[in-house]
């Protein structure tokens, strides 16, 4: 069982319907692939709630840069993408800035025309910013995890300090890569209202232009940067992608990110953005994986639902070790000072 979770990296349990973190609905009710469902009625809500998408993306960066950051459990600027048309609002910082996915539940019709796939290496997801002369690497919550000089504009005090950028990346530690996955902002021009294929193309663009300073470890660039290219959706494409020659990139493949292409960029999960892992390809969308992904598949994987409770019963476990754990460091420092311990607290607050 310890195979199976090494195989779904974070396990996490959200209310957010179709997160990657939670339970597969495909697996869990066996329902038809190209069943219509709220998934499928969400999508075209965030498509219409572009229009009032519109907000300052740069001076929105500086005054960011101008207060205090969060700390990693810093949860009161947090912004919960609860409704289609929140997920367009800027966040008050760098927590859930991020475009985060769902499962692929249910696959559009237009799903090789209106789709871009983007294979994704092994990695962390991390928020990359660059600006008045330093670039910073922040987790999905807005911890800053690393800062650090670049060529990205405004990445460094000899290059472009009063620029900025903003890019979407997974990290690799094991090559010190920071994989691009989309764009926001680059030499404080903003795209983050533009649709997909723009940004995608944009991003295509300008990391060509700069791939000898950013694409290569140096003094003043200690990290690469990379772009992950796209591909149609077409079912000959995606067979050539997982059957072919390989993957753009030396990591193992963790998954594939699917873009609607006329979605702009959203903060926090979305229904325009689909995940599935490789081996999952013939069961959502009838399309073959090479043998070394099918063989990803945990020995003792059955399906995705009994996966999920398992899951959920390990982390219902740790949770109680961790109360317990910090039960009994609050009780020796109360002893320690004289005071009173929690069991003693709590039977004089069950009297009364």
């Amino acid at each position: 069982m310890e195979d199976l979770l090494a195989s779904f990296n974070s396990v996490e349990v959200t209310s957010h319907p179709n997160t990657p973190y939670a339970e597969h609905p495909h697996f869990a009710l066996y329902k038809p692939k190209f069943s219509g469902s709220s998934q499928e009625e969400r999508r075209k809500k965030v498509l219409e709630a572009r229009r009032e998408a519109r907000y300052d993306l740069i001076a929105h960066l500086r005054s960011i840069e101008e207060t205090a950051l969060p700390s990693e459990d810093d949860s009161s600027d947090g912004m919960e993408c609860d409704q289609d048309s929140v997920c367009y609002r800027p966040p008050r910082k760098y927590r859930n800035f991020l475009m985060l996915s769902e499962w692929l539940v249910d696959v559009p019709n237009n799903f090789a025309t209106e789709y871009f796939a983007v294979p994704c290496p092994v990695g962390k997801r991390t928020l990359i910013v660059s600006g008045r002369g330093k670039t910073c690497a922040y987790t999905r919550s807005g911890y800053k995890l690393n800062q650090f000089p670049s060529l990205l504009p405004g990445g460094s005090r000899r290059y472009g300090s009063g620029e900025y950028a903003m890019l979407d990346c997974i990290y690799s530690q094991s090559n010190k890569t920071y994989y691009i996955l989309d764009v926001m902002c680059w030499v404080n021009q903003s795209v983050i209202g533009c649709d997909t294929f723009f940004r995608f193309e944009w991003l295509k663009a300008r990391s060509n232009e700069a791939a000898e300073g950013i694409g290569e470890i140096s003094r003043l660039n200690p990290f690469r940067f990379k772009r992950l290219p796209y591909y149609d959706c077409s079912p000959e494409t995606l067979t050539n992608l997982l059957n072919g020659d390989g993957m753009p990139f030396s990591v193992d493949l963790d998954g594939v990110l699917f873009y609607n292409r006329n979605s702009h960029y959203t903060h926090g999960p979305t229904p325009l953005v689909g995940w599935l892992k490789a081996f999952m390809f013939p069961e959502i969308l009838g399309i073959n994986a090479a043998e070394k992904y099918q063989a990803e598949r945990p020995a003792k994987y059955t399906n995705l639902s009994n996966h999920i409770q398992y899951a959920k019963e390990l982390k219902e476990e740790r949770m109680q070790e961790r109360k317990k754990m910090e039960e009994t460091k609050h009780n020796q420092i109360a002893e320690s000072k004289g005071g009173k311990s929690m069991e003693v607290m709590e039977a004089e607050s069950t009297e009364n």
